[in-house]
């Protein structure tokens, strides 16, 4: 029961209650003055009848005859009735029960209205000389149509209040009753009044607070069977309205935690409504972010919050490509920004944020590559034209200069042969279309050695072969076979002389681990990072004295991504480096 119901129950109670007082207040003074009213009628026609008994020389001469007296004292001892006679003026001559004869009764309420001239006069009152409760009434006596005296006969009103108890007790007892029959027909109409109300308004909100759950009233009422039937009707389509809501809001969340770019949507008072995971893992935000919570505490980022703003002050659309800083590198976003109004000032900005850094790194590379591939291929070639127009204009006389030459040019030719063959190499982005075949690692490794012969010897390089001579590895031969030869080619190019290299192989954890370690210069930590780099050299010189393009260590980790593996390397200055590859058996 809420507060206006309890109102209308307390307000008709009440109502009831002052009705049933006024009414019994009412009804009995009506009857008390009807009852007195007609006791003075009667006590009138008594004092008349007593006032014919007696002669005007009583109020002339102001005594009585003892016959009078006799008959005054009779008439009082068989009614129980007081007498008293007064004289024009109101002076009390005669009481049939008060003895001080001297005091005036001319204040009297029933005397004052007899000497103004009525026809009579009558008081109810306690008698200040008795302290009896009484009823007065007083005739006048004339003579002549003068006033002579006045007679004057009192009862005591305890021989009529009875009756006035009885009836007020009696008619409080019916009203009660009615009064009760009629405040319950009341309450039972307020209630059946308030009925649906306290039927249907738990009802609505307990579907406002458990929107989700189909709920029905399950009454039986011809009077508001319509009103319950149509709640129920709208409990069951908020229950399908909420459930499909609830489901697109999760396909939509679903949706936005699935796609490759950031979102998020601050409110007007800047909190953030929604941020997807993409987007957190922008910021480098880990946790998830309270409901209703300041993007502050999302986003820290100096220049987004500065664009954030500017949308929200300028309420205007903004785009631009920004940098975050990253724990490991810099990450490039394009922030787009959309403003959003409605009719009731509900402004909402609606954030896109598109990774680029992927984009922009390989932007660089490609550059960095034409740039190098530009270079590379630039050496060799203007190496050859110069060579050979020198030639041209009569070197080619001089036996010895003309076979030096041919050898530069021989050089410079199979340099330019091999740099072009690599680049082939790293324009292969599939396996798929070549066929597996097994690979006895053993001899496949030592035949890779062999070819390497004269570097080795010229170097005094002791290389040893560490592994199962049986094992066999089936995989995809023209993409593992540049990666053993890149990184053997590697490690004898920067061996020391009388160096060591140990080319080991083994299977582990159903993987194929080939490494091949080198007693060689070493690489520096901060170079270990970028050595996979195409065209990345440490020693830039020393690579392109020996003939090195700066492509075998890009096509020995290309090539192990192709293949599903993946290579390591653990290196140290004046000590040597190990290159270790990963692939699935």
């Amino acid at each position: 029961m809420n507060k206006r119901q309890r109102l209308e129950y307390f307000l008709a109670v009440s109502l009831m209650l002052i009705l049933f007082f006024v009414s019994i207040f009412t009804i009995n003074s009506f009857f008390k003055r009807e009852l007195m009213s007609q006791q003075v009628s009667y006590l009138q026609k008594k004092t008349t009848f007593l006032s014919k008994q007696l002669t005007d020389n009583v109020f002339l001469q102001e005594s009585l005859t003892a016959q009078e007296s006799n008959l005054l004292k009779e008439y009082t001892e068989s009614n129980e009735e007081r007498i008293s006679l007064l004289n024009s003026e109101g002076e009390l001559f005669y009481d049939t029960t008060d003895k001080n004869l001297d005091e005036t009764r001319a204040q009297r309420p029933e005397i004052k209205a007899v000497i103004a001239g009525a026809d009579f006069g009558s008081s109810h009152r306690i008698s200040t000389t008795l302290n009896v409760d009484l009823l007065y009434l007083a005739l006048p006596i004339k003579s002549d149509g003068k006033l002579i005296g006045i007679i004057r006969v009192s009862e005591e009103a305890s021989k009529f209040s009875g009756s006035i108890r009885t009836f007020r007790n009696f008619l409080i007892s019916i009203f009660s009753l009615l009064f009760l029959i009629l405040t319950i027909f009341i309450l039972l109409m307020i209630r059946q009044k308030n009925k649906p109300l306290l039927t249907v308004l738990p009802f609505l909100k307990r579907m406002i607070k458990d929107p989700e759950k189909n709920r029905s009233i399950i009454q039986e009422s011809s009077e508001w069977n319509e009103l319950y039937e149509t709640a129920n009707e709208l409990s069951h389509q908020m229950s399908e309205t909420y459930r499909a809501y609830t489901s697109t809001e999760e396909q939509l969340h679903s949706l936005l935690n699935g796609l490759m770019i950031g979102v998020f949507i601050i409110d007007k008072n800047g909190n953030l409504e929604l941020i997807n995971a993409v987007m957190r893992d922008f910021l480098m935000f880990t946790g998830k972010p309270a409901e209703k919570e300041s993007y502050l505490k999302t986003i820290n980022d100096p220049t987004m919050i500065h664009l954030i703003n500017q949308a929200i002050t300028e309420e205007k659309n903004v785009q631009q490509e920004i940098s975050l800083a990253g724990s490991n590198e810099e990450r490039i976003i394009d922030l787009s920004l959309h403003y959003f109004d409605n009719d009731f000032n509900n402004h909402q900005i609606f954030g896109v944020a598109y990774d680029l850094s992927q984009v922009r790194r390989l932007e660089k590379i490609q550059k960095d590559f034409v740039g190098n591939v530009s270079h590379e291929l630039k050496t060799p070639v203007t190496s050859l034209i110069g060579f050979t127009e020198t030639l041209l204009d009569g070197a080619k006389e001089d036996p010895e200069t003309l076979n030096q030459f041919l050898e530069i040019i021989q050089k410079d030719a199979y340099r330019l042969e091999r740099l072009i063959q690599e680049i082939i190499l790293l324009s292969r982005d599939s396996k798929n279309s070549y066929e597996k075949q097994a690979i006895h690692l053993y001899p496949f490794t030592n035949e890779i050695i062999q070819s390497y012969q004269k570097s080795i010897a010229e170097k005094k390089i002791q290389i040893e072969i560490v592994g199962d001579q049986t094992l066999s590895f089936t995989t995809v031969y023209e993409l593992f076979q540049p990666i053993i030869k890149n990184l053997i080619e590697n490690a004898i190019q920067y061996s020391t002389i009388e160096g060591h290299i140990t080319v080991t192989f083994d299977t582990i954890d159903q993987h194929l681990n080939f490494s091949v370690q080198d007693t060689g210069l070493g690489i520096p930590l901060e170079d270990q990072k970028r050595i996979f780099e195409r065209f990345y050299r440490v020693d830039k010189a020393r690579t392109r004295n020996s003939g090195g393009t700066g492509l075998g260590l890009a096509i020995v980790q290309n090539y192990s991504e192709l293949l599903g593996g993946t290579v390591t390397v653990e290196s140290y200055p004046g000590i040597g480096s190990l290159f270790t590859l990963s692939l699935p058996l």
